[in-house]
C-alpha cells in the first residue's frame, strides 16, 4: 500500500483480517467486546473490515457527531445481511427526503409528548400487574422473564390491540428469535437460529398487516392508529408503514425491558441511589396515576434513567453508513466508498468526556452538568436531528423506565442474592442469572 504524502493524512489504525471476510466472524462472536476491544488497541477512530467491505468506526464526541450529521455519510448500501432482512423495507435502511418524511410520521406517534402522555395510563396498568406479584410472592423473582412479557404485553396494547396473553407470549417468541439473528452467521437454514429469525420477521410482518387493517377501520387510539393519522396527512402509503412498525416494535421490546432489568439491578447494588430516588418519588408522586406533569418533574429519576443507558452497553453502534465523499476526521483521511458505524458505548466511555466512566453515577446528568457536555457525547439514541436517524423511541423509554421506577419506589425494597451477574453476550446484554431479586414492602421511617 502506498504511503500517504505529506499533504495527504494517514487512514485511521486498525486490521482488515482475511480477504472478504476481514473481521466479521470477531463482531458476530461478541459485537460489544469487538468495540471495546479495538477502542483500546487503536484509539477511536480505527478501520476493519466486515461482510467484504471496508470501514470507519467513529467514536469520540467530534468524531460521532461528524457522522451523525455529515451529509457526505449516508446510511444504508452498507448494513450487513442481518440486518437488511431483519429490518426490511423500513427507514433505518433508507435516507434522504423520503427518510425524514417517514421519521415524522413515526416521531407524531412515539416522539411528542401527547402521544406519551395518552399512553401512560395503559403503561402504568401493565407495570402494576408485573409488579404487585413481586411484593405479594414472599419469594425471589426473576425478573427477565417478567419484564420481557411485560414489554411484549405493552406491544399488543400498543401496536395490534390484542390484549390477550396468548399473543403476548407469540411476539415475545417470534422478537426473541429476531434478536438471534445479529448473533450468528446469516444462513436462512430452517430450524437454525438465523432460521427462526427470519421465520419470525415473516410472522411479525403477518401480523402487523392485519394491526393496519384493523386500523384503518378505526376504533383505535394508540401507536399505529396515530401513524395511520399522521401518513394521510403527510401522503405516505400506508403500505410504507409495515416496516417501519416492525422496526418500532423489535426496538420497542428490547427498549423496555432491558433498560427495567439493568436499573433494578444497578439500584440493588447502590442503595444510596434507591433512596435518594425514592424520596424524589414519594415528594412528587406518591400514589394514584402517574401523570405526565409528574414524569416530567423527577429530575433525579431522569439522571438515572440516563445515566443507566451510558453506563451499560445497550447499543453497541449505530446502523452501517456509506461515505459518499473522500473526507478528513480526527485526522484520518476516509476514503470514498467505505463503510462508516457510530460506536456508540465506547463513544460514551470516554475518560475525557465522562470521568470515571465505570462509575455510575447519575449526578453527571444534572441540568447544569448535562447541558454542558458537547454535541456527540451522550448518544445512546444517536445524535442529529430527530427527524434523520436518531432514534425516534428516546422520549417514550426515558418515561417507561421513570414510570416503571415510580410504582417500585412507591411499594418496594429490593436486594440481590448471590448469583452470576456477568452480562451475557447478546444483541442487549443482561445478567446471566436473568436477575434474581428479593423484594420486601417499603416501610416509611417514622419521623
Amino acid at each position: 500500500m502506498a504511503r500517504p504524502t505529506k499533504k495527504q493524512k494517514p487512514l485511521p489504525p486498525g486490521r482488515f483480517g482475511m480477504p472478504w471476510l476481514g473481521e466479521t466472524l470477531d463482531i458476530i462472536k461478541n459485537n460489544h467486546a469487538f468495540y471495546k476491544d479495538r477502542l483500546t488497541k487503536y484509539g477511536p477512530i480505527f478501520k476493519t473490515r466486515l461482510f467484504g467491505n471496508s470501514f470507519v468506526v467513529f467514536s469520540g464526541h467530534e468524531a460521532f457527531h461528524t457522522f451523525a450529521t455529515d451529509e457526505r455519510i449516508v446510511r444504508g448500501d452498507a448494513d450487513p445481511i442481518s440486518a437488511e432482512q431483519i429490518f426490511l423495507n423500513s427507514l433505518a435502511l433508507i435516507d434522504g427526503v423520503e427518510h425524514h418524511t417517514r421519521k415524522a410520521v413515526m416521531l407524531r406517534a412515539v416522539g411528542f409528548r401527547s402521544a406519551i402522555a395518552s399512553y401512560l395510563p395503559t403503561m402504568q396498568s401493565l407495570l402494576e400487574r408485573t409488579i404487585d406479584p413481586w411484593l405479594e410472592s414472599g419469594k425471589g423473582i426473576n425478573l427477565r422473564a417478567d419484564l420481557q412479557r411485560f414489554a411484549a404485553r405493552l406491544t399488543g396494547a400498543l401496536y395490534t390491540g390484542d390484549l390477550s396473553e396468548e399473543h403476548a407470549a407469540e411476539l415475545d417468541y417470534h422478537l426473541a428469535n429476531m434478536r438471534e439473528a445479529f448473533m450468528t452467521l446469516p444462513l436462512a437454514i430452517p430450524g437454525t437460529k438465523y432460521g427462526k429469525a427470519i421465520a419470525g420477521r415473516k410472522r411479525m410482518d403477518v401480523i402487523i398487516a392485519d394491526a393496519l387493517e384493523k386500523h384503518r377501520r378505526g376504533g383505535y387510539d394508540d401507536i399505529v392508529s396515530r401513524m395511520i393519522t399522521a401518513a394521510n396527512e403527510s401522503d405516505v402509503p400506508i403500505e410504507k408503514l409495515r416496516g417501519d412498525i416492525r422496526h418500532l416494535i423489535f426496538a420497542g421490546q428490547g427498549g423496555y425491558f432491558v433498560p427495567l432489568t439493568l436499573v433494578t439491578m444497578i439500584l440493588g447494588q447502590h442503595p444510596d441511589i434507591m433512596e435518594k430516588a425514592r424520596a424524589e418519588v414519594l415528594a412528587i408522586s406518591p400514589d394514584g396515576p402517574v401523570t405526565m406533569e409528574q414524569v416530567e418533574q423527577m429530575e433525579y429519576l431522569e439522571a438515572i434513567s440516563k445515566e443507566l443507558r451510558r453506563y451499560f452497553a445497550m447499543n453497541s453502534a449505530t446502523f452501517f453508513g456509506r461515505v459518499q465523499e473522500d473526507m478528513e476526521v480526527g485526522g484520518y483521511r476516509i476514503p470514498k466508498g467505505w463503510g462508516a458505524i457510530g460506536g456508540i458505548h465506547i463513544n460514551m466511555r470516554n475518560p475525557d468526556v465522562f470521568p470515571d466512566p465505570d462509575r455510575f453515577d447519575p449526578d453527571r446528568f444534572a441540568p447544569q452538568r448535562e447541558a454542558a457536555l458537547a454535541p456527540g457525547s451522550y448518544v445512546p439514541h444517536g445524535d442529529g436531528q430527530s427527524t434523520h436517524h436518531r432514534c425516534p423511541g428516546e422520549n417514550i423509554v426515558t418515561v417507561a423506565v421513570k414510570v416503571y421506577l415510580t410504582l417500585l419506589l412507591r411499594k418496594a425494597e429490593w436486594s440481590l442474592p448471590d448469583q452470576d451477574l456477568t452480562l451475557t453476550n447478546e444483541l442487549f446484554p443482561l445478567p446471566a442469572s436473568g436477575l434474581q431479586v428479593n423484594f420486601r414492602q417499603h416501610v416509611p421511617v417514622a419521623s
